[in-house]
């Protein structure tokens, strides 16, 4: 993390409730080109029609400098078993997916991306109390691979045809990170 003054950003829960209060910049990017455009061009589209849900990083200004989205999924038991540890698992094995992570160059360093992680970890959570799942999963660019792997994140998976890395956090794991938090 950078050691300049960081800039201070509130970490909103629910984008899904609160989108309309906030402002999405047209300069918004992460240095992911998928990433960049879908803030630019659908983020708002998908939480206004409900599609998935997000945790946003706000600036003072009101604007969304960065944000995760999730949703519900399953993954293959053969994929999940490279993952964590459970000789138990049904033939598709129920996550919450990250399905994208993205904080503007400008913000990066501060630790805002592990901040949106930690929410995420506590979403799933609440969701694991009352529906089991056993992670979270996620397809990791090239250049965010190693970022995923120092917060306890396995590769389960060849990286894809567009060079995404499949990757999952056990759901113990994230539970240990909360309780240490």
């Amino acid at each position: 993390m950078k050691t300049d003054e960081m800039p201070t950003c509130e970490i909103d829960s629910n984008l899904l409730a609160n989108f309309e209060k906030y402002k999405y910049f047209k300069t918004f990017s992460c240095g992911v080109n998928v990433i960049d455009s879908y803030y630019k061009g659908s983020l708002k589209r998908a939480l206004k029609s409900e599609n998935i849900n997000a945790i946003g990083a706000i600036a003072p200004s009101k604007e969304v400098v960065g944000f995760c989205t999730l949703t519900l999924s399953d993954i293959d038991k053969a994929m999940a078993q490279n993952g964590i540890n459970d000789s138990n698992l049904p033939s598709r094995v129920p996550v919450i997916r990250l399905v994208m992570l993205g904080v503007d160059v400008n913000y990066q360093g501060w630790g805002i991306g592990q901040q949106l992680l930690m929410e995420a970890f506590k979403q799933a959570a609440r969701v694991h109390k009352e529906i089991p799942i056993k992670g979270i999963y996620l397809d990791s660019a090239p250049s965010a691979v190693s970022f995923y792997e120092e917060l306890g994140f396995k590769k389960i998976d060849e990286p894809d045809i567009n060079q995404s890395t499949p990757m999952l956090l056990g759901i113990k794991v994230i539970l240990k990170a909360i309780a240490a938090s």
